[in-house]
């Protein structure tokens, strides 16, 4: 009877050493390199999620509509996104396939703004979103009618070279169908190139990333700083460039089904990345057009990881998706849970400093004032 008492307790203490680690802290480096710390274990609920290494060469992975926030939804059941999960994701990715690597974008909706104007405390969300996707190392972001009262702050010409220098990713924010209607505005990025290599492409493959937007339905003080064109017909004069630069085109679309069927059609897109805040209902790549299309969830709640899969001559395969849920089943890695902690600080303190502030000193729509150049 002893001898079977002493077997279990060491059965349970093997038991124990194999999942304590899994709520250690990752190195969830921004740029894919080789984490400084020992990764954590990856538990059997993590591993569903990643799914296998089947030799995919590398993945897009993508989200969409989270306004600002780098917490996680705040649903009392079942919480999910925010940046520290996905961070846990890509880590975790970089784990399973090491050689494998991976391009992070966000398809819209990136900043949170009050109606016609940014409030200060949401300023100071967007400025941690900014600082989030630069150390994280984001390929892109693309720019929402919703996105525009902060981009206007940001695209003043007498203060753009100061931005850039305090927010790097600001060069990442791009958009084909957004035009300053102001002189004292510079336009955002029209597009990004990222080179991708990799140990499972026998050469490297230049990925090409822009966006479009739909108009906002409601027109007002935010689209006072800028014209939005026709999502079609700008990426008829932004394509033709892009494609002479680079062997596969992103398109992040934010906008309905309509404006998806009408990018589709435009020569030279290999992939439109959709979003509209609204949850994903279709969770697989399609065919619109003879266009593969995937579909941003909401709030980044299931993070898209598209994987390509290359032949030994360098032609594209085939790509596959797969939407993981980010919650709790992802471990996470200190230095993202650091971050958002910061950020919401930061955030608090600027909501206090508005309800403190006397009426006369109230927050006003920076956006739109004039500015001395």
């Amino acid at each position: 009877m002893k001898r079977n008492v002493g077997t279990l307790l060491a059965a349970v203490c093997v038991l124990l050493a194999g999942l304590l680690p899994t709520t250690g802290c990752q190195d969830s480096s921004a740029a894919n390199d080789a984490g400084k710390a020992k990764s954590t274990a990856i538990s059997p609920e993590f591993a569903a999620r990643l799914g296998q290494d089947d030799g995919f060469a590398f993945s897009l992975l993508f989200g969409a509509d989270v306004q600002g926030n780098l917490k996680d939804c705040g649903c009392p059941k079942h919480p999910q996104g925010g940046l520290a999960w996905r961070m846990g994701y890509a880590d975790g990715l970089k784990q399973m396939a090491p050689d494998a690597p991976f391009l992070q974008i966000d398809a819209g909706r990136m900043f949170a703004h009050s109606v016609g104007y940014v409030q200060p405390y949401d300023r100071t969300r967007n400025e941690w979103m900014l600082r989030a996707y630069g150390e994280a190392g984001f390929a892109a972001a693309n720019m929402s009618y919703f996105d525009m009262p902060m981009l206007a702050e940001l695209l003043y010409k007498s203060e753009v070279e100061a931005k850039r220098q305090a927010f790097p990713f600001l060069t990442r924010l791009v958009s084909a169908n957004i035009r300053p209607a102001k002189p004292e505005l510079v336009p955002p990025t029209p597009y990004i190139i990222e080179t991708v290599t990799s140990k499972r492409l026998p050469k490297p493959v230049r990925v090409g990333i822009t966006g479009v937007t739909m108009a906002n339905p409601n027109p007002g003080a935010e689209t006072l700083n800028f014209t939005i064109d026709d999502p079609a017909e700008a990426l008829k004069r932004v394509i033709p460039e892009l494609r002479a630069k680079c062997d596969f085109v992103v398109v992040m679309s934010y906008g309905p089904e309509a404006q998806t069927d009408k990018v589709t059609k435009v020569p030279g897109v290999d992939l439109v990345v959709v979003a509209n805040n609204l949850g994903a209902m279709i969770l697989q790549v399609q065919k619109v057009n003879d266009v593969s299309v995937v579909q941003a969830f909401s709030q980044t709640k299931l993070l898209g990881d598209l994987r390509f899969y290359y032949t030994p001559d360098g032609t594209l395969r085939e790509m596959r998706l797969s939407m993981p849920s980010l919650d709790k089943d992802i471990p996470t890695d200190r230095r993202w849970e650091q971050m958002v902690v910061d950020a919401q600080k930061a955030i608090d303190e600027a909501t206090k400093a508005v309800v403190n502030s006397p009426p006369s000193e109230a927050a006003g729509p920076v956006s739109a004032q004039p500015r001395n150049n």
